[in-house]
């Protein structure tokens, strides 16, 4: 007379296994460090700035280097004119190590720290920027650091 379901206790478990899974999965990726970055809290009249730090190696893959003309021009046309507002440039020593031959390198290069509102346009300009050097000079990459710090004038 009545349909009676067999409740399977096996498949039961694992329905609410791959539940609590996806629950998992979901809560790492909302809650992961590039989502929660946690903003400080500005005192003394201080308010929350983004601060990134371009990493610009100057050797040319094949010989050369970028000279100081080549530098001064690309720091005028690609940053400044996207920037305008200031910036910090510093000259310094680095290395890494070549993925291919293990060989650790030695390079001079170029720093550059922009202190920032943040917005999509913001981090476009910036992309555009190492995107132009990469293909400017051959690069392989420019480092990009991003920080967010209490800035006060």
């Amino acid at each position: 007379m009545f349909n009676v379901m067999k409740i399977d206790r096996k498949q039961d478990l694992l329905w609410w296994r791959s539940i609590f899974n996806a629950v998992i999965i979901l809560w790492t990726f909302t809650l992961s460090p590039s989502n929660a970055m946690p903003k400080p809290v500005c005192s003394h009249g201080g308010e929350v700035q983004s601060k990134v730090e371009l990493f610009f190696g100057l050797a040319i893959p094949g010989g050369g280097k970028v000279d100081s003309a080549a530098w001064q021009e690309f720091l005028e046309q690609e940053v400044t004119s996207r920037f305008p507002d200031g910036l910090t440039v510093d000259q310094v020593e680095g290395q890494w190590q070549d993925a291919k031959t293990g060989k650790i390198i030695q390079e001079s290069s170029r720093v550059v720290m922009i202190v920032y509102t943040a917005s999509p346009e913001a981090d476009k300009n910036i992309e555009e920027i190492r995107e132009a050097y990469q293909s400017k000079f051959d690069q392989q990459s420019v480092m990009r650091l991003d920080e967010i710090n209490c800035v006060r004038f």
